[in-house]
């Protein structure tokens, strides 16, 4: 339990995934789109989608020929707004504009 507590955390810890758990806050996303809001190539951002992931963070879908991202369920989601990912996008909103 504590292993998961602290991969989850640790997931946190990189300023490229605290930036698509930002974006994903709002809304969901294809992997496609998160290489020109992070300024990352795709293989740096899906090296990170997958740390989210194995972190218990995010979850994803197939939809067709695309990957859909979302935040793994509401208790996550209530997690990270407690521990203020939320206060985080509100201070950087210009960056999501």
């Amino acid at each position: 339990m504590v292993k998961n507590k602290v991969k989850f955390f640790k997931a946190l810890g990189d300023e490229t995934r605290l930036s698509i758990v930002r974006y994903l806050l709002t809304k969901d996303f294809c992997a496609c789109e998160f290489s020109s809001m992070t300024k990352k190539d795709q293989t740096t951002v899906s090296r990170h989608l997958k740390v989210l992931v194995e972190a218990g963070v995010l979850k994803y879908k197939k939809d067709g020929r695309n990957i859909i991202y979302s935040i793994k369920d509401n208790n996550v989601k209530k997690s990270l707004i407690a521990f203020g990912i939320e206060g985080i996008k509100h201070c950087c909103q210009e960056e999501l504009k």
